[in-house]
């Protein structure tokens, strides 16, 4: 089995909402900042994994390298799994958890992609438009020099 693929870090989560944020959903007793790192990558990697079940839908993996756009959904997933796990869930926590799931359906059902990371899907075949292994067919030219005269 492959390891997962960490698409975001603690870094991310305190730039994108606050050094105080992740003290303030764990419990009051989580002080040490081992204990805090310990937690924090957990979540990030139960978050990643989340990630990888809906982007095995539609991508080979591990990917060859990870996203951006896929850092905010790890965070948000990260900090839901963080909160509900301490009894620190809110609504605002819960309504990005789901935004997050929604985008990643999103990109599993090929609504959406990776951005600039998308990876390219091999058909197997030649890249030529002779041996791209689609056919095409047309109707014989109705109007033509011959046909015009």
């Amino acid at each position: 089995m492959s390891e997962t693929m960490i698409y975001a870090s603690k870094a991310d989560i305190e730039a994108l909402y606050g050094p105080d944020f992740l003290t303030d959903i764990l419990p009051g007793e989580m002080t040490e900042p081992a204990d805090i790192d310990a937690a924090v990558a957990n979540a990030l990697s139960a978050a990643s994994e989340e990630i990888d079940e809906y982007l095995s839908a539609r991508y080979r993996l591990p990917l060859k390298s990870a996203p951006s756009n896929l850092r905010r959904p790890a965070i948000d997933i990260a900090v839901y799994v963080l909160a509900n796990r301490h009894s620190s869930l809110t609504e605002d926590i819960r309504q990005r958890y789901e935004d997050a799931t929604a985008r990643l359906k999103r990109i599993a059902d090929g609504k959406s992609g990776l951005g600039t990371s998308e990876p390219r899907i091999d058909g197997g075949g030649s890249t030529t438009a002779t041996g791209s292994g689609a056919d095409f067919t047309a109707e014989p030219r109705r109007f033509t020099r011959d046909t015009m005269r």
